[in-house]
């Protein structure tokens, strides 16, 4: 498969040189380069996103998209195409994705009778919300489209597997930071200061118990607080905390109770511990549903890729995806396609440092979009 050696010389050269999210300025000239030596006419519509049709004979238009940007890691692999950029990496498989399309834009244009239109889009910043995709969206990368799919690769998911979600697939992805304000004093004398430390612990323990204690058993829902910080010497009582956080739901009833919560939680320990708090809830990028026939469609061409005993049909995942973004606009479908690879020691998890992926799974990933944007067109 010749399209298969470009894809992956395409995605090594992205992870070589990956560029952070709303920078992704050498990487969108890359990919312009690219679209041109195939005969295409991309259209930058941001600083950094790119569409880009290919036209065919047909009244459709079917979407396919790519992001772009990569992650603050620095990378741990000792590989050849390491990148080339202190701190930043492409860790959780974008490089990937910008080769796949190519290899289906490459795919396209050597081919006659395409029953319709095919739009690649090209997204900048998935990894920082409010993300690329409400932008895109803004200036014109839906216009005319009338289904989009997308996929994702997963570093510890089974290469040469296809995971397939019909209805809800990626959750609502919120973040919360609370600013704790008490009274400072020496660590031999609590009964003259207000300890916030001290008070933390009560409100990680109180928030924590809101998804035990006051959620459906039945309906998922996640907090972590994944950073606290406090303090600045070891006989110093703290007059100051802050703590950050992420919630995550699939219901949006069940979103509000949580926000709700913690602001509830928040008043009861002003008044009993008499401190000050600020309280900023940011709704992140919304619950990814799925079209139960586009999914299915993808499925069908997953399951001719690599053999219907290689589909999967896993519980909704917790992450968020502003591909979500798209699917509220016009009917579409994702899916994750995995890139693990045990017995090759490759099978590290998106956003770690060793993050990795079986590059034979690019031409599955790229052929099961190709006919699935083909079938999309015929119907």
């Amino acid at each position: 498969m010749e399209v298969e050696d470009y894809i992956i010389s395409m995605r090594r050269y992205f992870h070589e040189y990956p560029e952070l999210s709303f920078k992704e300025y050498k990487t969108a000239d890359k990919i312009e380069e690219e679209l041109k030596k195939m005969g295409l006419s991309p259209k930058r519509i941001t600083e950094t996103g790119i569409i880009c049709d290919i036209r065919g004979n047909g009244s459709k238009t079917v979407a396919i998209r790519a992001d772009m940007d990569a992650l603050p890691v620095q990378e741990e692999n000792n590989i050849d195409y390491k990148s080339k950029n202190p701190g930043v990496m492409h860790a959780c498989g974008h490089d990937t994705h910008m080769a796949m399309l190519l290899g289906v834009a490459k795919m396209f244009t050597e081919q006659n009778n395409i029953p319709g239109t095919i739009r690649l889009i090209f997204q900048p910043a998935e990894e920082n919300p409010p993300g690329g995709a409400v932008e895109m969206i803004k200036n014109g990368a839906l216009d005319g489209v009338d289904y989009i799919i997308g996929q994702h690769i997963w570093g510890n998911k089974d290469m040469g597997k296809a995971y397939i979600y019909y209805h809800e697939m990626m959750a609502n992805a919120d973040r919360f930071v609370i600013k704790l304000t008490g009274k400072g004093g020496h660590g031999s004398a609590p009964q003259d200061a207000i300890d916030v430390i001290y008070i933390s612990g009560h409100l990680i323990e109180m928030i924590h118990n809101i998804v035990s204690r006051e959620i459906d058993p039945q309906e998922a829902a996640v907090i972590t607080i994944g950073t606290i910080n406090a303090g600045f010497r070891f006989n110093v009582i703290a007059s100051h905390a802050e703590l950050t956080g992420t919630v995550r739901t699939f219901n949006n009833d069940t979103q509000a109770k949580i926000e709700r919560r913690i602001k509830e939680i928040l008043e009861g320990l002003k008044l009993t511990y008499r401190i000050d708090y600020e309280y900023d809830y940011i709704k992140g990028y919304p619950v990814l549903i799925n079209n139960e026939e586009v999914s299915r469609i993808i499925e069908k061409n997953a399951a001719e890729v690599l053999g219907q005993e290689n589909i999967v049909h896993p519980k909704p995942d917790m992450g968020g995806e502003d591909f979500a973004y798209y699917l509220q606009k016009v009917p579409g479908a994702y899916y994750f396609l995995g890139g693990g690879n045990r017995e090759k020691g490759i099978y590290s998890p998106n956003h770690s440092p060793t993050f990795n992926v079986d590059e034979r799974s690019l031409k599955y990933g790229a052929m099961i979009l190709k006919k699935s944007a083909e079938d999309l067109l015929k119907k």
